[in-house]
């Protein structure tokens, strides 16, 4: 089997992935019926909310675009693999950055020191995401 150390690398990157989509939108409800307490934002609630399943449902998306451009790695469908994890990488990463402006948003500069947990369950995701990114660079043609 061609480029199983890369497959590897997106299988572990693609599950973190998933378990950040998941696990990362526990946070944000919280802080979400903190909106719902603010008169001029009460409007906006239901919309805020869609948006964050939509996001989720990005980000697991994401995981399970590595996980199977992982498998394409190991096929005659190589640089279909490539694209695959990068676009999995990407949507996942522009997720995690958009929570992580989110926690500072609603936190302060302080975000980091007072959402520790929330945090440390955000950065199964950054680590999904460079071990995906690691996967594709390391991967070689097949000849």
């Amino acid at each position: 089997m061609q480029n199983k150390h890369a497959f590897l690398f997106c299988l572990i990157g693609g599950l973190l992935i998933i378990i950040q989509g998941w696990t990362g939108s526990i946070g944000f409800f919280e802080k979400l019926s903190l909106i719902n307490t603010i008169p001029a934002l009460q409007p906006f609630y239901p919309i805020i909310e869609i948006l964050l399943y939509v996001l989720t449902a990005i980000a697991v998306l994401g995981g399970i675009a590595v996980i199977i451009g992982g498998v394409l790695l190991t096929t005659a469908r190589f640089g279909t693999g490539r694209f695959v994890i990068g676009l999995g990488a990407g949507m996942s990463l522009i997720g995690l950055v958009i929570m992580l402006a989110q926690e500072i948003w609603v936190a302060g500069s302080a975000a980091p020191l007072l959402n520790f947990i929330s945090i440390a369950f955000q950065s199964l995701g950054w680590i999904g995401v460079i071990l995906s990114i690691f996967g594709r660079r390391t991967a070689k043609k097949p000849e």
